[in-house]
């Protein structure tokens, strides 16, 4: 077993370089890849190219030629090298952390090593940081000054204010112009049907979708033993609960959201996968890659 795929985040998160830790995580995991994982369209026709002297003859379209006397071969657009935008969300709530890292930085190190992924294949890789507005944008390039700068706008940025992820996500989608790949990165504590109708808009504007829902392991298996006096990070209020109470509301409540989250995703036909901050990062990302494997 490569020694970089036990690396769990209590191990990466003394490495404050994040250069450092995406080189890490993609390098020691994923790099007997050859194609890259994101790739995932369909064989859609684009437009014609004119033949090249000395390609196969079998790449010339036989009947344009009949019509045109002229040798063109058939471009499709997952032969073109893919636009990727990776939408992570920087609000309050994703500095949550009841372990080593928080949700935030369990995202952020997830979006650069998207990115290093994305990259290294000679894609482009974009990034739009966001709370209850878009805080940042860079629009999507396949240069290794265009991963420094990702990277380094991730490495400076902190979660703060509060979130507006499904309106954020439809304006987003109102500035796509072509069609392309964006990877989501929330814990997508916001209303179903603003996350729905945002989901909805990106799907217009033919964007293959990958969405990734972080969560800390309280929020997914929360046992609490005694009163809690919990704080909105958001919006600051504060309210003391017991225990029994707490973990009946907690679990139940969200494990609503998730499922609720799931279906709408599932009837968008979008890429769906949940993440822990206490899992292994390798596990994270072999677990989208596989499953964009089997689905494309």
């Amino acid at each position: 077993m490569n020694k970089f795929s036990v690396l769990r985040p209590e191990h990466v998160s003394p490495i404050r370089n994040l250069t450092l830790r995406a080189k890490m995580i993609v390098e020691g995991t994923i790099a007997g890849l050859h194609k890259s994982p994101f790739h995932g369209f369909s064989s859609e026709f684009l437009e014609y190219r004119p033949y090249l002297v000395g390609e196969p003859a079998r790449k010339v379209d036989w009947r344009k030629y009949a019509k045109s006397d002229k040798a063109f071969v058939r471009l499709y657009e997952d032969e073109t090298n893919l636009s990727a935008h990776i939408l992570l969300d920087k609000s309050a709530s994703m500095g949550f952390g009841s372990g080593a890292v928080t949700k935030f930085d369990y995202a952020r190190t997830l979006a650069a090593s998207i990115a290093w992924i994305l990259v290294r294949q000679k894609d482009a890789a974009g990034l739009v940081a966001f709370d209850e507005e878009i805080r940042f944008y860079m629009p999507p390039k396949s240069t290794n000054l265009q991963l420094r700068n990702v990277i380094n706008y991730l490495e400076s940025s902190s979660a703060e204010h509060k979130t507006q992820c499904g309106a954020v996500i439809n304006s987003a989608a109102a500035m796509l112009k072509k069609r392309g790949l964006c990877v989501v990165i929330s814990d997508f504590l916001d209303d179903p049907e603003s996350i729905a109708m945002g989901l909805k808009h990106l799907r217009f504007k033919r964007q293959d979708i990958l969405a990734i829902a972080v969560a800390d392991p309280m929020e997914l298996r929360f046992d609490g033993k005694s009163d809690y006096r919990l704080k909105d990070l958001e919006t600051g209020r504060e309210i003391t609960i017991d225990s029994q109470t707490a973990s009946e509301y907690f679990n139940s409540g969200m494990a609503e959201h998730r499922s609720e989250l799931s279906s709408i995703c599932r009837e968008l036909k979008v890429d769906f996968e949940e993440v822990s901050t206490d899992e292994p990062f390798h596990k994270s990302l072999m677990r989208v890659i596989d499953k964009r494997r089997r689905l494309f």
